[in-house]
């Protein structure tokens, strides 16, 4: 165990080099683009450091160095009963639902702890949950939990029931927790094991500061630490009563996290299976989110006596009787990350000033504010595949490196029409920013810039590649929905799910927020 703790010490360490070296490169790259953008100097912000965060053991130089006495000195502790983790870091993270959700950032040697606890808990317990739970699953993810939805026959008189917990990570109550630690029949710990869970449970924070700029410490007396790993393999401990409960009644349900949807054919089982949630809630002292929580309908085109829904949306994707699509808050939500974007590059750096080198229509045609407009989608869209390899694996069958991106999520999806339906509005937008940003720079700076076409825009024919200074020109071609789904419908058919990133690890959906992939625009 000893060695297993200093060896994700120095991982852990690496990791967070990596980090801050990647942090300093984009706050380099931020201001090299402004000055490239604008012709003006950069101005350096100076950010206040959080107190805590100097304590050595969040610095990774010395954690690295000293992983083994570190090691040593932690399961020396844990074994004598004496260890407590040091106080985390609390950050407030604004959830798009409203609301923010409170992570906690450990200390190297903690995290490095927690990460071998869960990992070795969660092994030795994985055949004791429920397959049907879908999350923090080695080799499962979003997809598969899909997938599940997918076998469910719907020609058949279906019923769906759906239930929210109001706060789940927050509110799981650590009485309860402990309780089912302590549940030998149910779950498999050492008591090494059961004591690092519990004093997790209990773990101490910072959260912001006093008057006189003192960091405030307070206590975990609920909830789970989200941010240590330790809280994946207890939220679904939380749940797997319900789990079983759900099993019991008949029916199929697929959980990821705390999201749970329940399909059966009679309204007694979906009776049975209402009653499973509250009486899992009663046990276990979670709350249900009356206000989010559909409860029992009827899928179907044609309004009945009882409450009927002509769809429901899970995990990102909206299923109906006549197949699955993508709901109106996702497309919303893309079309609001390409709308920023779409300002970012091409109009917002023309309030502070003009660099004349960006753009223009004389010898020859170029905007490179534009091209990295395109190169920045296409690696939202594709995951970082270029065009070429894209046209090469759809008509030359060359095969791809792997299958990233948000085209790969929606792999599964039969009906491309929402795909073209979002090419046109991206063009189009792109289009209507081009002759904003031409006005902008002819009014106030006297300077011209291209104003492609739709068709220029979607071919790449809008750049006169002699402008490109460089060996290889970037392909100027708007990426598109349609092409990345393509790619990704051949490549599940031909390959199956193998090298498909549905999600960043093993994270909830959370309501499709698909902008928390950390390769998504």
């Amino acid at each position: 165990m000893q060695h297993a703790i200093k060896l994700e010490i120095k991982r852990l360490a690496r990791q967070v080099l990596e980090r801050r070296s990647q942090a300093e490169q984009s706050k380099h790259n931020y201001r090299e683009r402004f000055e490239k953008r604008t012709g003006l100097k950069a101005l350096i912000s100076q950010k206040n450091e959080i107190p805590a965060l100097t304590d050595r053991h969040f610095d990774p130089v010395y954690c690295a160095r000293n992983a083994n006495f570190l090691a040593k000195t932690l399961w020396h502790k844990v074994l004598e009963r004496t260890y407590a983790p040091e106080p985390a870091i609390c950050y407030r993270i604004k959830k798009p639902s409203g609301g923010y959700r409170e992570v906690m950032a450990f200390s190297i040697p903690d995290a490095a702890l927690a990460n071998v606890v869960f990992r070795r808990t969660r092994d030795r317990n994985i055949k004791r949950f429920s397959p049907f739970s879908y999350a923090y699953h080695p080799g499962r993810n979003v997809l598969d939990a899909v997938l599940e939805i997918m076998e469910h026959d719907f020609e058949e008189k279906t019923f769906v029931v759906q239930i929210d917990f109001k706060k789940y990570f927050d509110s799981i109550p650590s009485r309860y927790l402990k309780e089912k630690l302590a549940d030998s029949e149910r779950i498999r710990v050492t008591p090494q094991e059961r004591y690092v869970f519990e004093q997790f449970l209990r773990h101490a924070y910072y959260d912001g500061t006093t008057g006189n700029g003192t960091p405030l410490l307070k206590r975990r007396h609920k909830g789970t630490p989200q941010g240590a790993s330790v809280s994946l393999f207890l939220a679904n401990l939380a749940n797997h009563d319900l789990d079983v409960s759900l099993t019991r009644a008949g029916g199929s349900f697929v959980r990821f996290a705390d999201d749970v949807v329940a399909l059966c054919t009679t309204y007694s089982q979906a009776q049975d299976i209402e009653r499973c949630f509250f009486e899992h809630c009663r046990r276990s002292g979670l709350t249900l989110n009356v206000e989010k929580s559909p409860g029992i309908a009827i899928l179907s085109e044609c309004p009945k006596e009882m409450k009927t829904i002509s769809h429901f949306d899970y995990l990102g994707f909206r299923f109906t009787l006549g197949g699955m699509t993508i709901p109106e808050k996702t497309v919303s939500k893309l079309k609001s990350k390409i709308s920023r974007l779409i300002n970012l590059y091409l109009l917002h750096y023309l309030k502070d000033g003009f660099n004349s080198e960006r753009c223009g229509i004389r010898p020859y045609i170029y905007d490179w504010d534009l091209l990295g407009l395109i190169c920045e989608l296409r690696r939202g869209l594709y995951g970082g595949l270029a065009e070429e390899q894209i046209t090469d694996f759809l008509q030359k069958n060359v095969r791809l490196p792997r299958m990233k991106g948000l085209m790969s999520f929606y792999c599964l999806l039969d009906d491309p029409e929402p795909f073209r339906s979002l090419d046109g509005w991206m063009l189009s937008m792109v289009r209507r920013a081009m002759k904003t940003r031409s006005r902008l720079l002819l009014n106030n700076y006297q300077h011209e810039c291209p104003q492609p076409s739709n068709r220029a825009l979607a071919t790449g024919l809008w750049l006169d590649s002699r402008a490109w200074r460089g060996s290889d020109c970037p392909c100027a071609q708007m990426p598109s929905f349609v092409r990345g789904w393509r790619a990704a419908r051949k490549h599940l058919h031909t390959f199956g799910l193998k090298d498909v990133a549905a999600l960043s690890g093993n994270s909830s959906a959370d309501n499709a927020d698909l902008f928390d992939m950390p390769y998504l625009f």
